[in-house]
C-alpha cells in the first residue's frame, strides 16, 4: 500500500469521525432499536484495537442507562501532525482533545441489541442504525454531519459462508459502504457480525490505498 503522511492521518482521524456524524434509514423502519439488549453493553465491557499514532487508548463502557451504553474512550495521540488534523474536528466533534499533550477523550453512545446495533454520535443525541443484522443487500442510510454535509451508508454484501477471517477463526458478515465527505478519503467500510458486533472499519483512500482497524470486544452480542 502507498502510504503518504496525509492520507495516513485521514484514515486514523476517520475513527474520530464517528462523534461527528449522524445517519437516518433512508428507507423502512428501523429494526435495530427494538431489539434486545445484549451483554456487549454492559458496563465494565472494554473493547480493543490497535492505532499506529497513539498510545494509552483505553475504550470501557462506564454506564448503560436504558439500553443505550456510554463508552468512556480515552487516549493520547503521539504524532504531531496527527494531533493538528484531529483538532481541527474538534469544534464539530464530542472529541474533546488538549491541542498540546494529545490527550484525547470522548464518550460514544451506543445501542447493543440481538438484531443490531445503533448509534448515538450526533450533536442532537438522535440514535440512527449501524448495523441491522436482518438487513439486505441495497438497503440505504442518508446520514448528515455536523457541518450539515449529507453522504451515504448502504449494505453492499452478507455472507452466507463464513469467510471473513477474524481473531483465528472465520465468521460471516454484514458490509456497510459509507460514502465519505472527508477530504482524502474516498469511503469507509464497516463490517459488522451478530455476534461480534462491529468488527472492523476499512478506510479506502483517494490515492488507491486502504487501511484496516480490527475491533475487539470481550463479551459477545449475543
Amino acid at each position: 500500500m502507498k502510504k503518504t503522511n496525509y492520507f495516513f492521518l485521514s484514515a486514523v482521524i476517520v475513527l474520530f469521525a464517528f462523534t461527528y456524524t449522524g445517519c437516518k434509514k433512508s428507507s423502512s423502519t428501523d429494526t435495530a432499536t427494538g431489539g434486545n439488549p445484549t451483554p456487549m453493553g454492559d458496563v465494565g465491557n472494554t473493547f480493543m484495537g490497535s492505532i499506529t499514532g497513539m498510545t494509552n487508548f483505553s475504550a470501557i463502557i462506564k454506564s448503560n442507562t436504558n439500553g443505550v451504553s456510554t463508552i468512556g474512550c480515552t487516549g493520547t495521540i503521539t504524532d504531531p501532525a496527527m494531533k493538528t488534523v484531529v483538532g481541527l474536528l474538534n469544534s464539530n466533534s464530542l472529541m474533546n482533545i488538549n491541542p498540546s499533550t494529545g490527550v484525547f477523550t470522548v464518550d460514544l453512545k451506543v445501542k447493543f441489541t440481538d438484531t443490531g446495533i445503533v448509534e448515538y454520535f450526533s450533536k442532537d443525541g438522535s440514535g440512527s442504525t449501524l448495523s441491522s443484522f436482518s438487513e439486505v443487500v441495497g438497503a440505504k442510510y442518508t446520514c448528515k454531519n455536523a457541518e450539515g454535509q449529507t453522504y451515504t451508508r448502504e449494505v453492499t454484501a452478507k455472507s452466507t459462508i463464513d469467510d471473513y477471517p477474524y481473531n483465528s477463526m472465520y465468521i460471516k458478515t454484514t458490509t456497510i459502504k459509507e460514502l465519505s465527505t472527508f477530504r482524502g478519503i474516498d469511503r469507509i467500510e464497516y463490517r459488522t457480525n451478530h455476534k461480534f458486533g462491529l468488527v472492523n472499519i476499512t478506510v479506502y483512500l483517494q490515492d488507491g490505498s486502504s487501511y484496516s482497524f480490527p475491533i475487539y470486544s470481550t463479551k459477545l452480542n449475543q
